[in-house]
């Protein structure tokens, strides 16, 4: 199984964020662990960041044939990211939205989030374990 994880924008800035509040939770950190535990649920990842939602948009739409489903982490597309949205939905992949939410950090777009309705899951977490787990569910339901 080929998975598609697209970070949205400022992801990228994770670890800056995180060490201003003790956590020391980097997107290499979060990367590691989700590559880690795909190798043990026999699936395999390929993992992007973007600030462009057309970049991502475009990336989702290259995919579409080669990965099983989308894991999103969308941070502010959860709350304007209209072009993903239609783009999932014309390309018809299972979606997974992840909402990364670290402690005092500055996302919190899970009530507004635009994916309600079109993902398969949908949840918030703040940690390396909570993703993995959470990928461990989406995979889960893919093969059930």
């Amino acid at each position: 199984m080929q998975l598609l994880i697209v970070y949205g924008p400022n992801l990228n800035l994770l670890g800056w964020v995180s060490r201003n509040t003790g956590t020391r939770l980097t997107l290499d950190k979060l990367n590691r662990e989700l590559r880690r535990r795909s190798r043990e649920l026999g699936s395999e990842l390929k993992i992007f960041q973007y600030q462009s939602e057309s970049q991502a948009s475009k990336l989702i739409q290259r995919q579409r044939n080669q990965v099983d489903g989308l894991v999103l982490v969308p941070g502010i597309w959860a709350a304007a990211g209209h072009l993903i949205r239609e783009t999932v939905v014309i390309t018809r992949l299972p979606l997974a939205v992840f909402h990364l939410e670290p402690v005092n950090g500055p996302w919190n777009y899970q009530k507004d989030s635009l994916f309600r309705d079109i993902a398969v899951l949908e949840e918030p977490g703040a940690s390396p374990e909570d993703l993995t787990a959470f990928l461990e569910r989406f995979v889960t339901r893919l093969t059930s």
